[in-house]
């Protein structure tokens, strides 16, 4: 059975893996939303059914995920929000403080001057009170960045198109009939999608480091998923 250290490690890295599938599906959605071109030349049109209804599931489909990936509870599930408490246990918390700031330096084991083990250990020492700190600070500002994401006024927005939408189909009764939820009525913006995506990968980020004190390329991502979506709506004439 895998130990309490090596669940999390897991988690966070297919925390990871389902982030990076959120933000490959908002990049072909994003110039669907945003850019005028786009919507201009593929909305309109023979086109502009086909264009409604892909921008259509691909917006329930990142709501869907937003609300999956940083608020599910089952402790299963590999959830922004069950990390988020599992860093914040002290003991957990305390033996990844230790795994963050505690290397072993080849240097040390192989040298033999006893002055010299001495003040590479000295050096040691320092650069992991920095790195315990370094690791409170992440700790510190990953749970304000949760705290105001799970207070944002469209957070619930996109917990309701999972919950009622997507996953279920809820009616209410509205006018003296049964009626879908209107998604006009969650008071959400095309905007919100992009903002929950940025306030998740900051967070992402930071349970990666914590955890596994590991980072990653999101330059590189950003490079790639803005390629691949110029290429997507590129004008048929222009991608031949």
């Amino acid at each position: 059975m895998p130990s309490q250290f090596e669940k999390l490690e897991a988690h966070a890295s297919h925390l990871l893996d389902g982030f990076l599938r959120l933000r490959e599906r908002y990049a072909f959605l994003d110039p669907m939303l945003f850019s005028e071109e786009v919507a201009n030349r593929r909305g309109s049109g023979r086109q502009a059914r086909g264009f409604i209804t892909l921008r259509h599931s691909l917006f329930l489909s990142c709501a869907q995920d937003i609300a999956k990936l940083a608020l599910d509870k089952d402790p299963r599930t590999p959830s922004i929000r069950n990390l988020i408490e599992s860093v914040q246990v002290q003991s957990t918390a305390d033996e990844l403080r230790d795994r963050f700031a505690v290397w072993v330096l080849p240097s040390i084991e192989v040298e033999t001057d006893p002055e010299i083990i001495a003040a590479l250990e000295r050096i040691e020492l320092g650069e992991q009170k920095a790195r315990r700190l370094q690791f409170d600070n992440i700790l510190t500002g990953a749970v304000r960045r949760w705290n105001e994401l799970t207070t944002a006024p469209y957070i619930n927005g996109f917990l309701t198109i999972r919950d009622k939408v997507t996953a279920h189909t809820e009616v209410r009764h509205v006018a003296d009939k049964y009626q879908p939820i209107d998604i006009k009525d969650l008071g959400l913006k095309w905007s919100d999608v992009k903002r929950a995506i940025d306030e998740m990968q900051e967070l992402v980020e930071a349970l990666g480091m914590l955890i596994r004190n590991a980072g990653f390329a999101w330059d590189m991502l950003d490079e790639q998923l803005n390629s691949a979506s110029k290429e997507f709506w590129l004008p048929s004439d222009a991608a031949a």
